[in-house]
């Protein structure tokens, strides 16, 4: 009965007892390692993405893995959220412990063709973890959310060009009566080219990379709507950790 009452203890999930932050968005910051501009930037971005192309990405930092390896963390916290829409999978975790100095990309299986492991790891190798060493996780999160956008939009054929910052709108109410002007997208597109500008002097090779991706054809649609929640996907655990 001992050995059987200690296989079931055994066979329980390590993550069954994690304690999950709730998304406050496209962009958590549980850990509060992000700058808030960053945080605000990143959310247009990643709801403008979604809109453009449908596909969901998720970027979070948390305070503790509470000893659970980052991958059961990644994959449990990306099926407890329901990143990506239910039927496609096609949603990404960019996944930040800074206390734990561990990171991770958890790819859906219906992006596992434009991300796979080896690409999610060149990335973190190159973009992300070299901000990262030197103490600047704001950074390295904001070149590591750049390059996970541009590299999805190049492999699925999504008009996305962050050089064209007049496309770039955030829209409030305005979203709502179709209009794509006034004060609030005026202040949209001069924080995306900010944001932009920001990521090439810190990181300038990655404008020769966002030069190299731009072209492809899509919508073309702006800015518009608050966060709503995920759309209900899950992964398999495909993607690559690191640390740091």
């Amino acid at each position: 009965m001992k050995l059987a009452a200690l296989l079931a203890l055994l066979l329980i999930p390590s993550t069954l007892f994690a304690k999950f932050p709730s998304p406050k968005g496209f962009v958590t910051d549980d850990a509060g390692v992000m700058k808030n501009e960053t945080v605000s930037e990143l959310n247009s971005l990643l709801s403008y993405f979604e809109k453009e192309s449908g596909i969901e990405i998720a970027v979070a930092t948390v305070r503790s893995l509470d000893g659970i390896p980052v991958e059961d963390y990644a994959t449990d916290l990306f099926r407890t959220w329901g990143i990506g829409k239910k039927g496609k999978d096609d949603g990404l975790l960019f996944l930040i412990a800074p206390n734990d100095k561990k990171v991770r990309i958890e790819v859906g299986y219906g992006l596992e063709g434009s991300i796979n492991d080896a690409l999610a790891g060149r990335i973190m190798d190159q973009y992300v973890l070299p901000a990262f060493k030197v103490g600047d996780i704001d950074g390295g999160i904001t070149a590591g959310t750049a390059v996970i956008v541009q590299t999805i939009a190049k492999k699925e054929n999504i008009h996305f060009d962050p050089q064209n910052a007049e496309r770039l709108v955030v829209m409030s109410e305005s979203s709502a009566t179709g209009e794509n002007s006034g004060p609030l997208a005026t202040i949209g597109k001069i924080f995306l080219l900010v944001l932009m500008m920001t990521i090439f002097i810190r990181y300038p090779h990655l404008f020769l990379f966002f030069l190299s991706s731009s072209g492809h054809r899509g919508t073309g649609r702006g800015f518009g709507g608050g966060f709503g929640g995920f759309g209900g996907g899950i992964s398999g655990g495909g993607g690559a950790s690191r640390g740091w």
